[in-house]
């Protein structure tokens, strides 16, 4: 199986700019956006924040990186509206696959790991994790 973080970049700014309201539509928007790509066997919830945590059952690390980089590309074309104003949003993502990474915690620390290597990189990208040391 695979698991995936997410992270919508520069959310804070979203709800600076066009409040909280707006921003929970972002996250609804991202979270309807999810579910209709994904399978009924994935598994997908809000890890906190502007966070989402994804399982990905019977599925490669490299096949989840691709399935959510696809998303990703999507609905960074999405224009979200507030009042008179349309405006887009990326997000990041870090997969790890197991058993690759053995344990629940190792699955979620590295594909968190990825996630802010991809943050770090530029943003609006998938990362998969390589092997343990890498």
């Amino acid at each position: 199986l695979a698991f995936a973080m997410l992270d919508i970049d520069h959310f804070k700014s979203v709800n600076d700019t066009y409040g909280h309201p707006t921003g929970d539509r972002v996250l609804k928007n991202l979270a309807q956006v999810l579910t209709r790509r994904l399978r009924k066997t994935d598994v997908v919830g809000r890890y906190g924040g502007e966070e989402f945590a994804i399982i990905l059952a019977n599925t490669t690390g490299e096949r989840a990186r691709a399935i959510i980089d696809d998303i990703r590309a999507r609905f960074s074309k999405v224009r979200h509206r507030h009042e008179d104003n349309l405006f887009t949003v990326t997000f990041s993502g870090g997969v790890a696959e197991f058993p690759r990474f053995a344990t629940d915690e190792l699955l979620s620390k590295t594909a968190d790991e990825a996630l802010y290597e991809a943050k770090n990189g530029g943003r609006d990208k998938i990362i998969l994790a390589g092997p343990k040391g890498t």
